[in-house]
């Protein structure tokens, strides 16, 4: 928690135009109906950097949280939202979702097309269980074709409308807004509440799909419920922020040393390790070469590329309980 809060302090006061503490909170306190006079950097502070630290924080802690239940469910330290498919299946709704209604549009489009690819993701990740490697080989190579089809529906629709393609591949957070935070918070806020309320079912079936039928779960079922809510919740963070990767497998990572073993705990630590985590990564990728913003997806994919390469080479001595 501290983390985070030095986090989105670090982002509201840093960019290419600096404000001072004292403005910050001026401006908080404006919008809270507690101070009267809003400073002169109140468009700044509340019209662009409070939107985009929070669109940050939210799009990190479901991506992290996405990775936890994903990890979970098929008992995979290597399992994560985009390199199972998920996040560029969900590009492609997000980006039709984009052409008829904006915003909105890319976020209920990406909720949409993220659940399918959950759902087909988790159909070719049952025929893989046993091979961890195979499994991540598998779904990167869906995501390539997945990823292929959305270049074409970005490549042919209107530029104005629709976002470029590198957003879809490397994500960015400079484009958010009010209706953006609304619309994700609503959408992810939901599949929360059901992996929340599925956390004891996950504890069971990262037992082993067989032990955790013996003990009365309905694997299928609990399986597409909880696939569902991580299609969801990924599919949303990718239509507000675009393809943003190694979230997904670096947050879980982290806290699996830590957290307790349960599910409930790790989803609740996964959220603010993520949201601190990608509010770090995209203040550093907006002010690092200012003016000019590099795509945080970049960011993340340099930290987390490293920690994939060393998860790969000592998978089998990863455990789950």
């Amino acid at each position: 928690m501290v983390f985070l809060v030095a986090m989105l302090g670090l982002a509201l006061t840093s960019g290419a135009a600096g404000v001072a503490r004292a403005d910050v909170w001026q401006s908080l306190l404006h919008h809270a109906g507690i101070a009267s006079d809003a400073p002169p950097a109140d468009g700044v502070v509340w019209g662009i950097r409070v939107p985009r630290a929070l669109l940050a924080g939210l799009v990190g802690a479901f991506l992290g949280i996405s990775g936890v239940a994903l990890q979970g469910l098929y008992r995979n330290p290597l399992a994560d939202p985009h390199l199972l498919a998920i996040g560029p299946g969900a590009a492609i709704g997000a980006a039709i979702g984009s052409l008829g209604a904006g915003t909105r549009g890319a976020v209920a489009g990406g909720a949409a097309m993220g659940v399918i690819s959950a759902l087909l993701s988790r159909r070719v990740a049952r025929k893989q269980a046993d091979d961890a490697g195979r499994l991540v080989l598998v779904g990167v190579a869906l995501g390539a074709v997945l990823t292929a089809w959305a270049g074409f529906i970005v490549t042919g629709s209107d530029r104005t409308r629709v976002p470029p393609m590198e957003f879809w591949l490397l994500g960015n957070l400079g484009s958010a807004t009010w209706v953006s935070v609304q619309a994700l918070a609503v959408i992810g806020g939901a599949a929360i509440v059901v992996l929340v309320g599925a956390s004891r079912t996950l504890d069971l079936l990262a037992l082993g799909e067989t032990e955790a039928t013996h003990l009365g779960v309905d694997v299928d079922l609990s399986g597409a419920i909880i696939s569902i809510a991580i299609g969801m919740m990924t599919g949303a963070a990718v239509g507000a922020g675009g393809v943003i990767g190694f979230v997904g497998l670096l947050v879980p990572t982290v806290i699996r040393p830590v957290a307790p073993s349960t599910h409930r705990s790790r989803i609740g630590a996964a959220g603010l390790l993520g949201a601190a985590f990608l509010i770090g990564a995209d203040t550093f990728a907006r002010t690092i070469f200012v003016p000019i913003e590099i795509p945080v997806g970049l960011v993340t994919t340099a930290i987390g590329g490293p920690v994939f390469l060393w998860l790969l080479g000592r998978l089998r001595s990863v455990r789950w309980t």
